[in-house]
Order: C-alpha cells, then structure tokens, then sequence
C-alpha cells in the first residue's frame, strides 16, 4: 500500500509537470508566432545585428536607402540565407533605414536610377545603399565566403564551413555614404608618369563625381602602399620601378590591393623587367610594340596610330569571367577610339586555376604591332586581333585585381572629354569600380557556421545508423513505458 502511494505521488508529479510544461510551452510558442518574435540561440549571435550596426545606424542623424535587387521571398526561399535574411529584415526596422527590395527585372527604372552610367555593374542579388549623392554597391555573392576540399559528381564545392560577413560589409557601406567616405585613388610617381595637375585634371574630376579622391604617391619614399588605397594607377612610366618598389606593391597585393597599369608606348630603349614581374605575377604578358591599322576606315583621318576597338564581352560559357563591358551597350552610337598603345597576352594559355584572365578591349584582324622600344624584344610584327586592355584577379591573394591598358593618353586632359574617348574612359571607370568593391571595415567578424556530414560506405552502416537514430529512442520510450504500467498496477 505504501509503494502504490508512492507510485500515485511521482505519477501525478509527472503529470502535473507534463500539464504544466504545455500549458506554458503552447500559448508561448502561439504569442510568439503572433507577435514574430524571435530568439538568437547561437553562440556567435549569427542571426542578430551586432551593438557596432545598431549603434550606428541608430545614431546616424540622416536616412540611408537600402535597396536589394532580389525579393525577400525569393531570398527566403533559399534555407542557406537565413543569416542574410535575419540582417535584412532588422536593418528595415531601424529608424534610419528606407528599405527596399525589387526585382531588377521587373524595375528596370529603379535599377536605372541607380545606376545611369552602368559603372556599378549591378546584378541580381546585389545590395545598394544610397545617401544623396553617394552610392555604394556591395555584390551579392559577398555575403558569404565558403570552405570545402571535395566537390559533388556536379562540380559543385562539398561546404563544409560557411562564413557570413555580409553584416560588416553592409554596415561599412551605409557608413561610407553616409559621411561620404572617398577612397583614394593614388597614381604613382618618381617614373617619369604623367602628373594629375598637369595631365589629369579633368579624370580626377571624374573619380571625384564617382566618389573617389585623387592624389598622388611618391612610393619610393614611402615605407609602404597607404592603407586607404584603393586603386594604385601607374599612368605611362617612362622607366622601370625599383625592386623596392614592386616588394612594396606586393605586400599591398597580397592584402587584396588593386593595381592598373597604363603602359604607353614607350620609344626609349627601356626594359620594364620589375613592372612585368608584376605584371607575370597575373599571368599577362606585355608586348614591346606599338599599333597601327592597315584599314583606313578603322583609324582616325590621317592617323594610322589611333585605332578603333571593340570591346569584349564574356561568353555565356565561360562562368569565372567579370562582364565589364556589356553596360556599355548604351554608348553604342559612339565608337570607340584607342590613342597609340600596345598589346597584352595571356601568359597562362587560359589554364590556370587560381587567376581569372580576360580580355577588356582588341584589334580589328586589320592591326599591326610593329616593334616600339626595348631593343631587346622580338623584332617581328604582330597582326590581327590583338588585346590592347585585360585584367586578372588573382583568388589566392585576397582577390587582388590588375587592369593594364596599353596608353594612357585616353584619360589625359587632351583627349578624356571627347568623343572618340567616351566609351574607353566609362569601361576604365568601370574596371576601378570592380577593382575597389568593398567598403569601410567595421570590425563586426564574420559568423561561422559549420556544416556536418556523415559518410555512410553501405547500407549496413545505413541500417545500423538508422536503428541508433530511430530505433534505440523508441524502445527507450516503450521501456519506460512498460516501467510506467508495472508500476501503475503494482
């Protein structure tokens, strides 16, 4: 009589407890959902905007326009966004933020607002964020950063960790415009270059409407590249850097710093054994020559050495190209000029792993390379279809990018506001947009999420991991069960 009483006792306990545990956990779990009331149980607060952006924005004493050029839905839809979506949908509740998302293809006006000149390379899934007249571009893609060693029977990458740093990269960007934050534009001296005062006067108010500062930099009296470079522009050296120099550059490459090369035809006899180090690094090659057009109709009124280009769009094939080019279809009435320049090679034959080569600009098949220069170089001409503008970027070194063109003339006071250079100065003002992509750091850190896999090599192991997971737990429950009814008529 004793025992059962004691039975009765922890029964109703249990019960109680059990009562008790849905009374509170249901009505809960039901205002919850009602109320869209969420709770960050992560230990790095994946989900949560951090104190740094909310502090911010929150103290900010003007609005920042965020726009998203993909639906919520159509971002919800995917599980692997649910960091982004949690950041977007509290940065829309801040007081300071105006909040907007699209479908580029069904606004096409809003994303012209955006974006008039195309030098913003916008793209599905993109982020902007616009404060009068600043704007800021962050690419979609950047939200994450992904680790894994194996790849799917598709080709795909095997996650197996995830880092979202979008949050830095979103809160940077809104801080840029809204202090108007310029990064700057260094161009190199100490190399017989063209100076911004006497030759680029007119460009740097380009980078300025853009919103770059212009300056420039002495780099053989400094201990190293400053660290607001954005993009360094070395515009038609004379001579050859120093090996200081390029160690220097190096250095800055190798934190994902942005060079762009402007080599003009150069008639002295000078070997730039430093610069196509640099240049080699990339996987491009430069060519000691200058070209000329044996068509007439495809150079200018008695200048054989101004030449008309086309500018190369990516092939839909090829995945890893940067499309720099395409927005430019709206200058399609301008045809574009190219000043005296020379030409660049792939030096890797399209077969390395690490860098992503292309073409920006070529010949018609009518061009001719003639040997200008170093005395050293093969003396044998070029013909056809020759690339007088490429870039690399380089995945390993923090995607660090390398534009050269073959002149710098194009951007010069002389020759940036005419016509004949129009569409040759936007896809050069498009490259620096590409080159220079991320934005003011915040020191908000990237939140890691770490994917775990099981490997079964048969079905036995199958069955054996099915039995630990679904099995075991049942006849853990039916035990206690039968423990329960024992006990209940005992």
């Amino acid at each position: 009589m004793k025992k059962s009483k004691k039975n009765f006792k922890y029964t109703t306990l249990a019960w109680i407890l059990a009562v008790m545990l849905l009374v509170v956990t249901i009505p809960v779990n039901i205002i919850a959902d009602k109320l869209d009331v969420k709770f960050d149980m992560t230990p790095n607060r994946m989900y949560s905007l951090s104190r740094t952006t909310t502090d911010y924005i929150n103290s900010m004493n003007k609005k920042v326009e965020l726009y998203v050029l993909m639906t919520m839905e159509t971002i919800e839809s995917d599980d692997n966004n649910l960091a982004l979506v949690n950041m977007l949908q509290q940065l829309s509740e801040l007081d300071n933020i105006e909040f907007k998302d699209i479908d580029p293809n069904e606004n096409p006006e809003i994303v012209k607002e955006l974006n008039p000149n195309g030098y913003l390379k916008l793209s599905s899934g993109d982020i902007v964020v616009k404060c009068g007249e600043n704007i800021k571009r962050i690419p979609g893609t950047s939200m994450y950063t992904y680790e894994g060693n194996e790849y799917n029977s598709n080709g795909d990458l095997i996650v197996e960790n995830a880092y979202f740093q979008g949050e830095n990269l979103v809160t940077g960007a809104i801080k840029s415009v809204a202090e108007g934050i310029s990064p700057t534009i260094y161009f190199l001296t100490g190399h017989g270059e063209k100076t911004l005062d006497e030759s680029y006067t007119q460009f740097r108010t380009n980078l300025r409407n853009y919103g770059y500062n212009a300056s420039e930099l002495n780099l053989a009296s400094e201990n190293a590249v400053p660290d607001d470079a954005a993009v360094i522009i070395v515009p038609a050296p004379k001579s050859d850097i120093s090996k200081s120099e390029l160690e220097k550059l190096d250095k800055y490459m190798d934190k994902g710093g942005n060079v762009s090369l402007l080599m003009s035809p150069n008639k002295e006899e000078v070997k730039y054994t430093n610069i196509e180090a640099l240049m080699a690094e990339y996987g491009i090659g430069m060519d000691y020559n200058r070209i000329y057009e044996t068509d007439s109709s495809k150079h200018a009124p008695e200048d054989e050495y101004e030449v008309i280009v086309n500018l190369v769009q990516p092939s839909e094939d090829d995945e890893n190209a940067i499309d720099l080019t395409s927005a430019l279809a709206d200058y399609e009435n301008f045809v574009p000029y190219m000043p005296a320049s020379r030409s660049f090679y792939d030096m890797t034959g399209g077969k390395s792993e690490n860098l992503v080569i292309y073409p920006l600009m070529e010949t018609n098949e009518t061009a001719v390379g003639e040997p200008y220069g170093n005395p050293a170089a093969d003396p044998e001409k070029l013909s056809g279809i020759l690339d007088l503008a490429a870039y690399s970027m380089d995945k390993n070194r923090n995607s660090s990018k390398l534009v050269v063109m073959g002149n710098a003339e194009f951007i010069d006071d002389e020759n940036v506001q005419e016509e004949y250079s129009l569409v040759s100065v936007y896809m050069y003002l498009s490259t620096i947009s590409w080159m220079y992509n991320s934005d003011v750091n915040m020191g908000i850190p990237v939140r890691e999420k770490t994917y775990d896999y099981m490997t079964l090599s048969n079905k036995s192991d199958a069955n054996t991991i099915m039995i630990i997971i679904i099995a075991a737990p049942l006849i853990v429950a039916a035990a206690g069960v039968g423990v329960w009814l024992k006990r209940r008529y005992s």
